[in-house]
């Protein structure tokens, strides 16, 4: 009888099994943010033109601010993630549309920086159009969060860049980010300038991502904004 061969793998083509098992999935526990519940959350793509948007139909609410105005932790803290939408080095570095399925209910959609830091001047208004087109034919977006530095007071730029936005149609809530850095003068100032260079009829919404602060009354609105029940709210 012929000897019993032994199965036995190489460490180079251990490695090479290894290399084609399929990537283990993350598994978070549910967590309560602003007295919503978010079960899941999930990156499903980016898209760097119309054509590419995601063919699930799905309410959107759209985040646009200039660059390095805590866009991506402000997402992150209403998904209850630290690392899910990346938090780049560089002011600037997201350049396509970024969607996150939230409760396989709804997407939320991280928009390239506005000035587009480090960005050459045809890639600025390529990515410009992008947005343009994005915002005036996406069915599915019901309504953007514009977030403006409480402690600047919302550029020239931010004014114009939410005017056209408004002019398509497309409903706009204006945010004030980073409370945490500006002390109660700075706040009540740069809150009255936010305020009167927008328009707005009483001061905006101010959050703090590191502090978790006006988080529920943000998620109330893109709750609204969206249409979406409250099966998920506790």
């Amino acid at each position: 009888m012929m000897p019993e061969e032994k199965n036995v793998q190489s460490p180079k083509m251990a490695k090479g099994l290894k290399a084609n098992l399929p990537p283990k999935v993350k598994h978070h526990a549910p967590v309560v943010v602003g007295g919503y519940k978010i079960v899941s959350a999930e990156f499903v793509k980016g898209a760097t033109s119309i054509k590419h948007l995601p063919e699930e139909r799905l309410p959107q609410i759209a985040f646009l601010g200039r660059s390095n105005v805590g866009k991506s932790s402000l997402m992150n803290a209403l998904m209850g993630r630290k690392d899910l939408v990346k938090v780049g080095r560089t002011p600037g570095k997201t350049r396509e549309l970024n969607f996150f399925k939230v409760n396989n209910q709804f997407f939320l959609v991280d928009l390239p920086g506005v000035g587009f830091a480090k960005v050459s001047n045809s890639k600025r208004d390529q990515m410009s159009d992008f947005i343009r087109d994005y915002v005036e034919k996406c069915q599915d977006l019901k309504g953007l969060v514009y977030l403006v530095d409480v402690r600047h007071g919302g550029h020239a730029i931010d004014v114009e860049t939410v005017e056209n936005i408004r002019a398509s149609g497309c409903p706009v809530l204006i945010v004030a980010s980073k409370r945490d850095k500006a002390n109660q003068s700075e706040l009540a100032k740069g809150l009255r300038s936010i305020r009167e260079k927008f328009g707005l009829e009483q001061n905006p919404l101010s959050v703090s991502s590191l502090k978790k602060f006006g988080l529920d009354a943000l998620w109330q609105n893109i709750l609204e904004a969206l249409g979406v029940t409250g099966q998920e709210n506790v």
